[in-house]
């Protein structure tokens, strides 16, 4: 490859390791969203009891992650994992009991040694009425996860006891070969169009239209729910949203144009989607997606992606290994 086409790779390599670190979403298989890693597992509350309506509790996919709320109710207090107090939601403040060994290994406080029944002693975390954190209780130890069954979550509300109790399913995963089919054939059938001798107007088609199934995805990952919050999620979504649609613009504006600049603007934008959605192909053999629509849809999206970026990928190195006119004009004129 020459070095004019290597640059903006090596640049859209280094935008998208930059965007990971400034992400306000912390890292998970998702660059963009927080709903969580695709799983087998389907965790969901069946019950509150007895009945609080001003307490909220929202479970990420697979149990995850797990959303306290306080909507009305006086305070709040959440119980860790020996029947001590771990969390306290009161005054729009959220509160970690520092002897509380569950906020320990949940990263809220340091370790401690104090006995169960010791006096709470609460450090604020944060203000607002919600918290989330991830519970070994919903979301078992790796050793664990494989064993689905019933778990509860013990809450005192206003020194009345409340149990949340849910169910952990696992659900079988869908065969991963017949997604991994379609992608090969669309990668195949978009890389040759870089043998065409008129490619600007198809591959400026495929750039658009894998763009948009890059976009389609990240929205539904946005309407999922988010670890962060609605917010911040949809921060996330929004800023690799519009950074792929900026440099995809460019790329099809370039080739459109017949610039000498479409294939290195090709292979840029195939990189770039391909760092960005590095962990979304496990969607094609997981069952339960952060994704607020149906599982099927997800997959179709990720294997245009895929399919698309890899074969844009390869019609663009392609095109960047011809010569360009000003070369073949010396070449003729050394002749």
């Amino acid at each position: 490859m020459k070095r004019e086409a290597l640059r903006p790779v090596l640049l859209s390599v280094a935008l998208a390791c930059l965007f990971s670190l400034v992400n306000p979403v912390p890292a998970a298989a998702h660059i963009a969203g927080s709903g969580g890693s695709p799983s087998n597992f389907r965790t969901v509350v069946t019950d509150v009891r007895p009945a609080t309506p001003g307490v909220d509790v929202t479970v990420g996919v697979g149990g995850q992650w797990v959303r306290i709320t306080n909507r009305d109710a006086g305070t709040i207090v959440v119980l860790g994992y020996r029947g001590e107090p771990f969390l306290r939601l009161s005054q729009d403040q959220v509160q970690a009991n520092q002897r509380s060994i569950t906020a320990a290994e949940a990263g809220l406080t340091r370790r401690t040694a104090a006995a169960p029944d010791a006096q709470p002693r609460w450090q604020p975390l944060s203000d607002g009425g919600s918290v989330t954190w991830a519970d070994a209780r919903i979301d078992p130890p790796p050793d664990q996860s494989d064993v689905p069954g019933a778990w509860q979550l013990p809450l005192v509300v206003d020194g009345q006891q409340v149990t949340v109790s849910g169910d952990r399913d696992r659900i079988p995963p869908p065969s991963p070969w017949p997604w991994l089919a379609g992608l090969a054939l669309i990668a195949a059938g978009v890389a040759v169009l870089g043998w065409m001798r008129h490619w600007h107007r198809p591959l400026a088609a495929a750039v658009a239209a894998g763009v948009l199934a890059f976009g389609l995805h990240l929205i539904g990952t946005g309407f999922a729910p988010q670890r962060v919050g609605a917010v911040f999620g949809w921060v996330a979504v929004g800023a690799v949203g519009l950074f792929s649609v900026a440099i995809g613009a460019v790329a099809v504006v370039s080739t459109l144009r017949r610039r000498e600049s479409a294939a290195p603007r090709i292979i840029t934008i195939a990189t770039m989607v391909l760092l960005l959605a590095a962990g979304d192909i496990t969607v094609l053999w997981n069952s339960q997606l952060p994704f607020a629509g149906p599982p099927v849809l997800d997959r179709i999206l990720m294997m245009l992606t895929y399919g698309i970026v890899l074969g844009l990928l390869v019609a663009g190195v392609r095109l960047a290994r011809e010569p360009t006119h000003d070369e073949l004009g010396e070449q003729r004129s050394s002749g």
